[in-house]
């Protein structure tokens, strides 16, 4: 009796299922007829409008900073796969809000800091052969088709409207959906990836205003979300199906599979390098952003954990292998942007408070520690502890009466509601983060940039004996460095 109501049970759950797969597969070869898909190799299209800086927002768990791109031309070539995007954009917001500038380039004098004087090129090239790779390119609707069948086909996953929902498994870990409208052109493709700081994110493109283009069906308008904000919105202008120079392009050397785990393994890779420049301060080096270290008595306190578990993890076994005595009491946080809080989970896991600004609480609380990591789970999602966050208003002293940190927040700071400032008053020693960078060997900004003046207003207004700057993207400058960049 129980052999006969299993076998019942089994018919009656698998036959929906193949009426489903059989649905999902005319809705995408309907969709292939109408978007021309089966008969393109490769595309080029052009356009303009704006993009944005991830990660980069004025306010915590803001909109991306804007940026007015003034040509546009993307490359796909299916075959490979491969996609390069050629991006010449502007900072043409005054006064500018947020980050976004990238790192400094002393062969153009660009970045570092915003504004960002002239033409700002930012070719990005996209391997298809890796698991982020694919997931953009299949995020475009006639690369979302071709996921399919590199996928094993797809499924009916539901209706929004009148559009049909169609998902397809990737890497045995990314839901990718499409709806498809009734003229079986696709409206929007969504899926969510490893935002790493962020944990899993939900990225969407949404296309609109298809024209025909000898058999291929393409949207003039193209917009693409990462956290719910846009980081793409370009008019299109030009269509170029099957384009040789597309074709042509057969992106990156591969360099193996997508985007894997973190944890220990990873940290092993990461090699810090400690390097002393005071009495008992000491810069903990790795890639464009650094922690610096500050020496009391019985104890450290970190400003600033940039990166992801891979670097934060490290920086704490430098830590441990300089000073075996001596726990870390503190991280400080000197502001919300991912590429100077993208390591802040891994101090939490190794129940290490973190000091910030109160204006970043919510945010921290509320989305990046509570935020699912389920397509890489990182150290804290595999080691699930409470965050401990002690917050700031304007100033925090952290003595034990030899050795003092003073924290401050610089008032009226654009880069970054809440942006905090540290000072050593017995190295005279001042640690900024984005408010100011070094340009060797090219020429001053155009007009300096309002982070900088701004950050010699509030050390003027706190009354600082500042004579040195350490700053987190690196480097250590004179005082009177600072002022002539701010002007002065």
């Amino acid at each position: 009796m129980k052999k006969k109501l299993l076998i019942g049970f089994v018919i009656a759950v698998t036959a929906p299922l193949n009426v489903t797969a059989q649905d999902a597969s005319s809705v995408i070869d309907a969709s292939t007829k109408a978007t021309g898909a089966a008969m393109l190799q490769s595309i080029r299209y052009t356009g303009t409008g704006t993009n944005n800086s991830v990660g980069q927002a004025f306010t915590s768990g803001g909109p991306w900073p804007r940026y007015k791109v003034t040509k546009y031309a993307a490359l796909v070539n299916y075959s490979v796969p491969a996609m390069r995007q050629e991006i010449i954009r502007i900072d043409n917001e005054f006064p500018p809000r947020g980050g976004g500038a990238g790192g400094f380039n002393p062969a153009t004098g660009q970045g570092g800091i915003r504004p960002v004087p002239g033409d700002i090129i930012q070719n990005q090239n996209t391997d298809g052969r890796t698991e982020v790779g694919a997931l953009n390119i299949w995020l475009t609707p006639h690369g979302f088709l071709k996921g399919v069948a590199a996928n094993g086909g797809a499924k009916i996953s539901g209706k929004r409207g009148k559009d049909k929902l169609v998902s397809f498994t990737a890497f045995g870990k990314y839901t990718v959906t499409a709806a498809i409208n009734e003229q079986n052109l696709i409206e929007t493709v969504e899926t969510r990836i490893d935002g790493g700081f962020t944990g899993d994110t939900l990225i969407e493109g949404i296309y609109s205003g298809y024209k025909d283009f000898g058999g291929v069906k393409f949207p003039m308008h193209i917009v693409q979300r990462q956290g719910g904000y846009p980081i793409l919105d370009i008019t299109v202008d030009g269509v170029e199906p099957n384009s040789s120079a597309a074709l042509e392009f057969r992106g990156n050397p591969q360099r193996g599979g997508g985007a894997g785990g973190r944890g220990s393994e990873a940290a092993a890779a990461v090699r810090i390098q400690s390097e002393k420049i005071g009495g008992a301060i000491w810069v903990l080096n790795y890639g464009a952003e650094r922690s610096i270290a500050v020496e009391f008595k019985d104890h450290l306190v970190i400003v600033e954990g940039p990166g992801g578990d891979d670097q934060s993890l490290a920086t704490i076994g430098e830590v441990k292998r300089v000073f075996p005595n001596k726990p870390i009491k503190y991280l400080v946080n000197t502001h919300h942007h991912s590429d100077h809080a993208g390591g802040i989970r891994a101090y939490v896991a190794e129940a290490i408070p973190i000091i910030t600004h109160e204006s970043h609480k919510r945010y921290y609380k509320q989305e990046i520690f509570k935020n699912p990591h389920t397509l890489n789970p990182d150290r804290l999602a595999r080691m699930p502890r409470a965050p401990v966050i002690e917050t700031i208003k304007d100033k925090r002293v952290l003595t034990d009466g030899d050795m003092t940190l003073e924290l401050y927040l610089v008032r009226g700071n654009l880069h970054s509601e809440g942006l905090l400032m540290a000072y050593v008053p017995k190295e005279k020693l001042l640690i900024q983060a984005d408010t100011f960078i070094p340009r060797p060997g090219v020429p001053p900004l155009p007009a300096p940039s309002p982070f900088t003046t701004n950050l010699v207003e509030n050390v003027e207004r706190l009354k600082l004996d500042v004579q040195r700057v350490a700053h987190i993207h690196g480097g250590v400058s004179s005082w009177g460095e600072i002022l002539k960049a701010a002007g002065r």
